[in-house]
């Protein structure tokens, strides 16, 4: 399963709907018997990554095609 972008309308930013779909998506890919999520931001996201952060994510190896990309920082959490 793949997503590739997460983005918050700037009117409905800062009243918690990024991390209701986080905890969204968590919950539909326990359903779906994965053990962990991964994803992708870039260095220029700071929001992102601080909801990352703050939802129990850690920072990992960039994977695929974001390993020799120096703007990318990839985060993973374990579901179980």
């Amino acid at each position: 399963m793949t997503l590739k972008r997460m983005f918050v309308e700037p009117g409905a930013r800062r009243q918690g709907v990024a991390r209701k779909i986080l905890e969204e998506l968590e919950a539909i890919a326990s359903q779906f018997g994965y053990r962990a999520l991964r994803f992708e931001t870039g260095l220029r996201q700071p929001e992102a990554i601080s909801l990352y952060e703050s939802a129990g994510y850690r920072r990992v190896h960039c994977y695929s095609r974001y390993v020799d990309n120096p703007l990318s920082v990839c985060f993973e959490k374990r579901l179980d």
